[in-house]
């Protein structure tokens, strides 16, 4: 029970930040390109995309399960099940109309790509290194703490 609770906070504190986040971004680009308000029918669809990203986030990053696998792996089942619901949801908004365009496209493509390589690179540069010294510290103690 008290995994589902640390879960639920989890989705909640995910949630809370994503929606707040791209609600702020889409009245933003919203009044500085296009002049349009945001309607309440387009507000209810991005808090159906961040509920599902949350939900998605919680599932490949805080669950028993997916904590086994590392971190590459958990980013990886993220993505998956992700970007399909996102592109699926950018129809639904009419982000994308009609079969979008190669510009669209080629943005969307190249932001997932871009999130992924840093990812991928934050954990090879940086926390490899925190771990490798993790480790060192922890041998370092258990060595002194045995003799």
């Amino acid at each position: 029970m008290e995994d589902i609770k640390k879960l639920l906070v989890y989705f909640r504190n995910a949630l809370a930040f994503s929606y707040a986040w791209l609600v702020f971004s889409c009245a933003l680009t919203g009044y500085l390109f296009s002049n349009t308000g945001v309607t309440f029918e387009f507000l209810l669809k991005v808090l159906a995309l961040c509920a599902w990203g949350s939900a998605c986030f919680v599932f490949a990053f805080f669950t028993k399960i997916m904590k086994k696998r590392g971190f590459i792996f958990s980013l990886t089942i993220f993505f998956l099940l992700f970007v399909p619901v996102e592109i699926l949801m950018f129809y639904w908004m009419n982000i994308f109309s009609g079969a979008g365009t190669i510009r669209l496209w080629s943005i969307l493509g190249i932001i997932i790509v871009a999130f992924y390589v840093i990812s991928i690179l934050i954990d090879l540069l940086v926390m490899r290194k925190r771990a490798k010294t993790y480790t060192a510290k922890l041998m370092e103690y258990n060595s002194r703490n045995t003799n």
